[in-house]
């Protein structure tokens, strides 16, 4: 079964959270803002309500006796206390469209005033039913509200009873239809799906770039799993955050198999070429005897033979190469079995300088400029100063002559952890990747008259001294070798 990516498994994830936190969040704001607002309904009704209860100075009996109407008949009191109240109602819900005011008398059972009452007049006189709420609130002098079909259709009704000395003599009502109320709800409710809709879209996209610079990491992680498997010395790039934790965490272990890799190759290369060394220093002691004698032979002839003799420049070619491979000999035996060391406390830069005065006639002849630039303040080194002369010797050799006329080899010293530094680079042809394993290999070499042997002498002294030694090149722009030497320990 084919398995979701990453980005679109994130994505979906967080998307599904948001939408059902916005949409969840959202409705429970707006029932929030609903409730709050018909609060403010609510409020704003009472308020008007309280509003005509001020208006009525008195009572309707007080209102009546003072018209003279006290004994007339129950029309007639409330035609009289309509005419003097109306004005009031009419005015209070001319302030506020689509409210209705009114007064409601208990001993005369019936609306007083209904304003606005030129659309609510005609409900002047009618009484209200016995499950109507403001027969509780004259009973209990307590306000309501009230939400049903009344007399002007759905309205939400508050309801606030007249108390006059402690007697309920009816109670004003504040209402106001329950269709403009939900209009006005609709309206603001809009705003709110605009602003859950707008708000999903952008955490949508904001999800989308999450998910997929999350997936970024990980392919990234993926890809530099991949490369370390082939190439140990690969090493993915820092991030930041968790899988930035993960990415270096990957970094050490390959760091730690890249070590493990070197040192297991080291072993393997320190077995393979102790074997070789025995091989070659008995080859070498048993071929060093009969070359000796046949360069003396040989110059026992050139002896007898007269000087414009053709066969003396034979002669001379037999005793190069027989001295060709003496040395050859002499270096094989150097590298199989070196001589005692006799360590001593140096300064690597004074054996820099020493080594460069016997270098410099070499590197004059081939007109490569040699530049040094010493570290300061460098800690001392115990090493066998004619060893290491030898080492530094064969580095900066091999750097002059794979330079052309007018090339630069540089020189520097630096502390590093626990050692020194000493890297010998030049700007020269470089060497190709695929023998940079082999470099420190015998016999191995890539120029016609090497004999192989200087690099791997000179990694077998570092190693002696319980250094290391590094290689890196880039074809067309040089080579550069570090010597790693610990410092001298302090007893």
């Amino acid at each position: 079964m084919r398995q979701i990516p990453i980005r679109i498994f994130i994505f979906i994830f967080m998307a599904i959270i948001i939408a059902v936190s916005s949409i969840g969040t959202g409705m429970v704001l707006m029932r929030e803002a609903e409730q709050a607002m018909l609060q403010e309904k609510q409020s704003k009704l009472f308020s008007l309500a309280r509003l005509l209860d001020k208006g009525l100075v008195g009572t309707f009996g007080g209102m009546l006796q003072e018209k003279g109407a006290f004994e007339a008949s129950r029309g007639e009191k409330i035609r009289i206390l309509n005419q003097a109240l109306a004005p009031l109602t009419d005015e209070i819900a001319a302030a506020e469209p689509g409210v209705g005011v009114g007064y409601y008398s208990r001993d005369l059972d019936a609306i007083i005033t209904y304003g606005p009452s030129t659309s609510l007049g005609h409900k002047v006189g009618q009484s209200i039913s016995e499950s109507h709420e403001g027969r509780a609130v004259m009973a209990t002098g307590k306000p309501r509200v009230q939400t049903a079909r009344l007399v002007r259709g759905e309205i939400m009704n508050c309801m606030h009873p007249i108390v006059r000395k402690d007697d309920v003599i009816g109670y004003i009502w504040s209402n106001e239809r329950v269709e403009d109320i939900n209009i006005q709800i609709r309206k603001m409710r809009f705003p709110f799906y605009i602003a859950i809709a707008v708000g999903i879209i952008f955490s949508f996209m904001g999800a989308a770039v999450i998910a997929q610079a999350v997936a970024w990491r990980i392919g990234e992680i993926k890809v530099g799993i991949r490369r370390i498997e082939k190439d140990v010395t690969y090493r993915i790039a820092p991030m930041g955050g968790e899988l930035g934790e993960i990415a270096e965490s990957v970094n050490e272990f390959a760091q730690g198999l890249e070590e493990r890799r070197r040192i297991e190759g080291q072993m393997q290369r320190t077995d393979r070429l102790a074997a070789l060394g025995e091989i070659a220093a008995g080859v070498a002691h048993e071929i060093r005897n009969p070359m000796t004698s046949i360069k003396g032979f040989v110059q026992l002839i050139e002896n007898g033979l007269e000087e414009k003799d053709s066969r003396r420049q034979y002669i001379r070619i037999i005793v190069q190469e027989v001295d060709r491979l003496n040395k050859m000999i002499h270096e094989l035996l150097y590298y199989a079995r070196p001589c005692e060391s006799a360590r001593l406390s140096v300064d690597i830069n004074g054996v820099l300088a020493d080594t460069l005065l016997l270098v410099n006639l070499n590197a004059t002849q081939h007109h490569v400029e040699i530049q040094m630039d010493y570290g300061e303040h460098l800690p001392k080194v115990k090493v066998d100063q004619e060893q290491i002369k030898q080492v530094f010797i064969n580095l900066l050799i091999n750097a002059v002559q794979a330079v052309d006329d007018g090339g630069m080899v540089r020189v520097v010293t630096r502390r590093v952890p626990r050692g020194i530094s000493v890297v010998v680079e030049d700007n020269g042809r470089g060497i190709d990747p695929e023998y940079l394993g082999r470099l420190f290999d015998p016999f191995f070499t890539t120029r016609d008259e090497g004999t192989g042997l200087g690099l791997a002498v000179v990694q077998k002294i570092v190693d002696l001294h319980g250094g290391g030694v590094n290689v890196s090149s880039r074809i067309g722009e040089g080579t550069r070798f570090e010597v790693i030497l610990p410092e001298e320990e302090i007893s």
